[in-house]
């Protein structure tokens, strides 16, 4: 699997897109309640929404020009830099806050533990294809 601006097939790119289709709404929800949350005026608000909303195409757009004009090392630094935020955001992040608050505690670790395996089981899924 590769960033959708570096696929190269059909089945990649149709692949990444439903699951950015999918993952952009509640992402732009939960940064529009954080925004809310925060007293932000409503015109910085839809600033920085739709700058946030522009980043994704402006994304693709590079991994696209660097997939065509870059040697293959650049999509192999692009892709370990883009690896590397993400998990550096849930590990300081995400990961610690939803831990904050005791309550549930288990339902948390299971629902994170079930996130892991599942990736892990649809990476060798998706491995087995090739």
């Amino acid at each position: 699997m590769t960033a959708l601006g570096l696929a190269n097939t059909f089945g990649d790119t149709a692949l990444l897109s439903l699951s950015i289709a999918l993952h952009q709404p509640a992402e732009s929800i939960a940064l529009l309640v954080a925004f809310l949350k925060s007293g932000m005026p409503k015109g910085d608000i839809i600033k920085f929404l739709s700058a946030f909303s522009l980043m994704g195409p402006i994304g693709v757009g590079i991994g696209m020009a660097v997939n065509e004009f870059a040697a293959p090392i650049v999509d192999a630094i692009m892709l370990a830099v883009v690896a590397g935020t993400f998990i550096y955001v849930g590990a300081t992040e995400v990961i610690p806050e939803e831990w904050e608050d005791q309550e549930h505690k288990w339902k948390k670790f299971f629902a994170l533990m079930s996130g892991i395996v599942s990736i892990f089981f649809i990476t060798q899924y998706t491995m087995s294809l090739s």
